[in-house]
């Protein structure tokens, strides 16, 4: 009982002391504003409030109470129930309230506190019977609307001072496809300030070609999904190069000159949903030019070969089973040719590994002039080549495109100011009904050898492929 106010109202309070300690207890377990209640109610049948509360007293009340109802310690002094009630509001007083609450068996109702200054405040009244008396507990009431709007512009304010200090741009569909707010990041994205990118004039920013794709993300999230996609911006930007130690984040300026290229940007939609308003949506956006171009270097460098720019093994795989597992026809008619450079171990020996380099990128770039646009070219070892040639129509057509390509190798060329002639030896395969791109690739080159055996510059077809290793068995060449 050492804190809260009491004041001795006299033997005419019966229990006076039960009722206080009830009311510590109870109001040490509930928390808030408590007031004790003691006295007697007038009579039922009375019809003014001041009858019905006129020996009710307040005898105690915590700190918080104390607060709220703008009393000090010592002025609980013969506080009657009714003076709390404004005579202009007594109909809402919180006194009233709890009268009509003291007669039942509790409960709660909202009422009107008035303070010493003439300030009203609207409470909660909750009322619990006590022996001898009630514990009323007094809770600050706030209309669910005006919470709900200060919750909001609470939320709002949040979420700005979040979103201007993030390290992406963020945006918010306020309906469909309208912005309703843009950060600065965002708008420095775009290359324009945040005024200009409300309504949907953010759409006009991106790639024309990417326009498509975005509106089909959007009516999607609008439909309650989540989307991520990379798009382009209209307008390109200036860019570093990357550089070979770069990561997929390093955008440092590096030491390679800069370049003119498109910007990408990814953007992650998720909807929003907002009462009263249309379906919408919240969206960040991250430059990722750098990182873009950085795994489009490292996609490069994983399929092709370094020394010549063609492609390696690994992707002439991935194009051959891309090919045999087509269903349209004219993708499987095609042809490996698979070449082998004759004499070039004696090239190395004499010249030397950086003068075999040289030969070994003339020879891609002699087959690069002589193949098709939809040819693939490839290295995959040493001195051996593949080229496989799409839509042929025939193997007398493979043998022609074959020889065209062994008459281009065949010119001189110079290695360290010496004339070097070079030739190759070809084997050609056609796929069959159950061929893999390693039968395929074996059954050409057994017969690439077979031509090299009968003399350099030479080719062998090979026939009716089983991806048995004896499927070039059944050959016929030529040598040129």
């Amino acid at each position: 009982m050492s804190e809260g106010a009491r004041v001795d109202v006299g033997p005419t309070v019966p229990q006076l002391e039960t009722v206080l300690t009830q009311a510590w207890h109870a109001a040490a377990e509930r928390g808030g504003a408590a007031v004790a209640l003691a006295g007697r109610l007038g009579p039922a049948a009375e019809p003014t409030a001041e009858h019905e509360t006129r020996d009710v007293r307040v005898v105690w009340a915590n700190p918080a109470a104390l607060e709220l109802l703008g009393l000090g310690q010592g002025e609980l002094d013969d506080v009657l129930l009714l003076d709390a009630a404004p005579r202009h509001q007594r109909g809402q007083a919180w006194p009233l309230v709890a009268a009509s609450l003291l007669r039942g068996t509790g409960g709660q109702g909202i009422g009107v506190v008035r303070r010493p200054d003439e300030s009203t405040r609207r409470v909660q009244v909750q009322v619990v019977p006590l022996q001898g008396g009630w514990l009323v507990t007094l809770t600050a009431h706030v209309d669910d609307a005006k919470a709900a709007r200060t919750a909001a512009a609470e939320a709002d304010h949040r979420f700005r001072a979040l979103a201007e200090h993030a390290p992406v741009g963020i945006f918010l569909s306020e309906a469909g496809l309208r912005l309703g707010y843009v950060n600065g990041p965002f708008a420095e994205l775009l290359g324009t300030d945040t005024g200009a990118l409300t309504g949907t004039a953010w759409v006009d920013a991106i790639h024309p070609d990417d326009r498509t794709e975005l509106l089909e993300a959007v009516h999607a999230v609008l439909a309650g999904q989540e989307r991520d996609l990379r798009v382009r911006l209209a307008a390109p930007v200036t860019s570093r190069v990357p550089q070979p130690n770069d990561g997929p984040d390093d955008a440092a300026p590096g030491t390679a000159p800069a370049r003119s290229s498109q910007r990408w940007l990814h953007l992650r939609l998720a909807p929003t949903t907002t009462p009263s308003r249309a379906s919408g949506f919240v969206g960040t956006a991250e430059d990722v030019t750098v990182r873009r171009a950085w795994e489009e270097q490292m996609s490069y460098q994983a399929h092709h070969d370094p020394l010549t720019g063609l492609v390696n093994r690994r992707r002439l795989v991935a194009v051959l089973t891309e090919l045999l597992s087509s269903r349209r026809g004219h993708d499987r008619a095609f042809a490996v040719l698979f070449f082998d450079l004759d004499g070039f171990k004696e090239v190395n020996d004499t010249y030397g590994h950086e003068a075999g380099d040289r030969v070994l990128i003339e020879v891609a770039r002699r087959m690069q002039r002589t193949a098709r646009d939809q040819d693939v070219i490839a290295r995959i070892a040493g001195d051996e080549f593949v080229v496989v040639l799409r839509h042929v129509g025939s193997p007398e057509e493979a043998e022609a495109t074959g020889r065209r390509h062994l008459a281009a190798l065949a010119g001189p060329l110079k290695v360290s100011g010496r004339e070097v002639l070079l030739s190759a030896s070809l084997g050609i395969a056609m796929p069959s009904q159950v061929d893999t791109p390693e039968t395929l690739l074996r059954a050409a080159d057994r017969v690439m050898y077979d031509a090299k055996a009968a003399g350099s510059g030479g080719y062998r077809m090979a026939h009716a492929t089983t991806g048995r290793p004896d499927a070039a068995d059944d050959a016929e060449g030529s040598t040129l």
